[in-house]
């Protein structure tokens, strides 16, 4: 019997529909559905493998009024969602988090002995992820650590704040260090966070083998031509670039349909008031997002490949979107392996003169020709990435890399 913790912020779908209706700064969507994902994805892959989330709940003081969160455990789809007891307020969460997920791991794996037992940590989750491989370590259980992002490209602070999460930075890689094995995005990403060497795996991203159930049909696409960004709205995400270069565009029947949050949210009024095809929709429902996408014309992610951050990221919207059967065009990434360059379509110029040619290039095209491109790029996805797949990767690499080192 093998059995998994997987260590992160991951809700249950009850509970991620909860903070979506009450907290004043939701829970990422990307974040949650890449866990979920691929926790679901160990419980398919292998029978004999027994499943569970210890989740340090995505609130802050300032985001949510509730205080005390002792949540009860729940079971969805062959998975056991547990959480870690805290009171919402500054320094107390962070004690209370880190003080009980080291119980909550060392009473799992005390209750374990004789299974074979692997301890998954987000690395982004400095308190949770700490407290479990510390636990994780006393009891001889195997740590693998997942590493989505890189944390040092986040500083942009000066003074002594920028002093204080360079030092809090440091120590998250010292801990990352500690991990028996990694999972990575990039092997670029591999290359900075694994300085010693240790078992790695590099899983750009996965997506969920039910999309397979969904079919994308041209009869039901829109009549308009929509074109959609779904994502973290951020001008150092391109995201200005490719509003502007909407605006030089000329078609009464395109529309361009914004989803996501972040600071440029408040400058969204704005641009649908100048230009009416534009739609700002905020934050919603993954599942809203993706019904949108199977009647959409293109998806697009415009993130800029000269910035530091695209060389270590696979962004989880490029296989998201390619598994919806709607097209995906995106820059040249540096960490989009070779294998997808078939299947997308790209921005190789990331000016706005450049954007704006390739999408008028595009939109002018067939409809049947953009939507067999589409499905074959689904096809790819789910025939290579499903989360079945991806798990039964991660678990294969653990059983043959790390249970094998002593």
């Amino acid at each position: 019997m093998k059995k998994i913790l997987y260590v992160s912020t991951l809700c249950s779908p009850k509970m991620v529909d909860y903070l979506l209706k009450t907290a004043s700064r939701k829970p990422v969507q990307s974040i949650q559905k890449f866990s979920r994902l691929l926790v679901e994805g160990f419980a398919k892959s292998d029978e004999n493998c027994k499943v569970g989330t210890l989740t340090s709940v995505p609130v802050i003081h300032s985001s949510h009024s509730r205080r005390i969160w002792f949540l009860p455990s729940e079971n969805v789809n062959r998975v056991k969602y547990s959480y870690a007891h805290m009171v919402n307020l500054p320094f107390l969460k962070n004690v209370m988090v880190y003080l009980n997920s080291f119980i909550k791991t060392f009473i799992w794996a005390i209750s374990s002995i004789g299974c074979r037992r692997v301890v998954f940590c987000d690395a982004l989750n400095l308190t949770i992820a700490t407290a479990a491989m510390v636990a994780g370590k006393i009891t001889r259980s195997k740590t693998v650590v997942i590493v989505t992002d890189m944390p040092h490209l986040t500083v942009s602070t000066s003074g002594n704040a920028k002093l204080i999460r360079q030092l809090r930075f440091w120590f998250n890689y010292k801990i990352i260090s500690a991990f028996d094995g990694f999972v990575v995005l990039t092997r670029q990403l591999n290359d900075v966070v694994n300085t010693a060497g240790k078992p790695h795996i590099i899983m750009e991203g996965l997506v969920d083998e039910a999309m397979a159930e969904m079919e994308n049909r041209l009869v039901n696409k829109a009549k308009e031509k929509i074109i959609i960004y779904a994502g973290g709205i951020y001008e150092i995400y391109g995201v200005k670039t490719l509003i502007d270069a909407f605006l030089q565009l000329k078609g009464e029947d395109y529309r361009f349909y914004i989803y996501g949050d972040g600071p440029m949210a408040k400058d969204m009024p704005d641009y649908c008031k100048k230009d009416s095809r534009i739609k700002y929709f905020g934050v919603v429902e993954n599942a809203e997002v993706v019904k949108m996408q199977m009647q959409a014309t293109l998806l697009l992610n415009p993130r800029p490949t000269s910035e530091e951050l695209t060389k270590y990221s696979f962004p989880s919207k490029n296989i998201e979107s390619m598994v919806s059967g709607t097209p995906l065009v995106t820059t040249n990434l540096p960490g989009m392996p070779q294998e997808y360059h078939p299947h997308v379509y790209l921005f190789n110029d990331e000016t706005v003169e450049g954007m704006r040619e390739t999408l008028q290039d595009l939109l002018g095209r067939p409809r049947e020709e953009l939507h067999e491109f589409g499905l074959n790029a689904k096809k790819f996805v789910l025939e290579n990435k499903s989360n079945t797949i991806q798990a039964k990767r991660v678990l294969e690499f653990v059983e043959k890399e790390v249970w094998k080192v002593c």
